[in-house]
């Protein structure tokens, strides 16, 4: 079983995201305030200077105003924890999840967490690497 991007699995534990699941906080925002809020998260994942232009890349699917009411959408329903609890916990199915040990918003100790609640499940560390940089250590 392959589990990409783990916001999926439970990204709501993350602060900054977990406010959205008040219904009245997600009622109050804007499809500009979730696009500002990307905005801080991009430049602080990236690391490092970033030109416009490259911020731009990565908030432009985010410019939809539907995208974004989408991921309040999430928010809200954040509490079903049915992918957990049906396709994580109760699998047996062995499991391999990779993360990055320098990755800046759901931080390596998510990874930890994960890695002792799913059952069968095998952490490998990428370092150094985060949700949008890594280092490419070996040539193909």
């Amino acid at each position: 079983m392959a589990v990409v991007n783990g916001i999926m699995y439970d990204s709501w534990r993350v602060p900054g995201v977990a406010r959205f699941r008040d219904p009245a906080v997600a009622a109050a925002t804007t499809s500009d305030d979730v696009l500002a809020a990307l905005r801080v998260s991009v430049v602080k994942a990236l690391g490092r200077p970033a030109g416009e232009a490259e911020i731009a890349e990565y908030l432009d699917p985010w410019t939809d105003p539907r995208v974004a009411r989408s991921w309040l959408a999430l928010a809200g329903a954040a509490e079903n924890r049915y992918i957990q609890e049906m396709l994580l916990l109760q699998s047996r199915t062995p499991k391999l999840l990779v993360w990055g040990e320098d990755e800046p918003f759901q931080t390596v100790d998510y990874a930890e967490f994960y890695a002792r609640e799913i059952p069968e499940t095998v952490l490998v560390r990428i370092k150094p690497a985060g949700i949008f940089r890594w280092k490419m250590t070996r040539k193909w």
